[in-house]
């Protein structure tokens, strides 16, 4: 009976602390501000965006798509894009119904590549995605 008590307090320890670090991750990329993949910056540093994505990617495919759909309702428009890629992983028919809504949408995000910030609509941004433009980058990491 000590036995299933402690293994079950382990247990319970790890998870909350798991469930916690989601929660600020989705909190942090609800709010990351740049859309970037890759190393950005003049010292190539990946963005905390994309850190915060591989985190939430790495979940239990119920739970990141969770998590993805969360960010996708509270989140600034880099934010939304991050978790419109992380759906289009998960559940193309859930993508492509929040692509259909975002016709004629003139919302801008900022996006960087290597040391080049620039602003394009969201909805391009989406659809290049759609198109597998971002398929190289959206590969889990090791």
């Amino acid at each position: 009976m000590k036995r299933t008590a402690a293994v079950l307090l382990l247990l319970l320890c790890g998870v909350a602390p798991a469930q916690d670090t989601l929660s600020v991750t989705v909190k942090s990329l609800s709010k990351t501000g740049v859309f970037a993949f890759g190393g950005v910056g003049f010292i190539g540093k990946i963005s905390q965006g994309e850190i915060d994505f591989r985190v939430i990617q790495s979940q239990p495919p119920a739970v990141a798509l969770a998590s993805f759909e969360s960010v996708y309702s509270t989140g600034d428009p880099a934010a939304q894009i991050y978790a419109l890629a992380g759906i289009r992983q998960l559940d193309r028919e859930r993508f492509k119904e929040i692509l259909q809504s975002l016709d004629g949408s003139q919302e801008m995000v900022f996006t960087m590549q290597g040391c080049i910030m620039e602003r394009h609509r969201l909805v391009d941004i989406v659809k290049a995605i759609d198109t597998g433009s971002y398929d190289d980058w959206l590969k889990p990491r090791p």
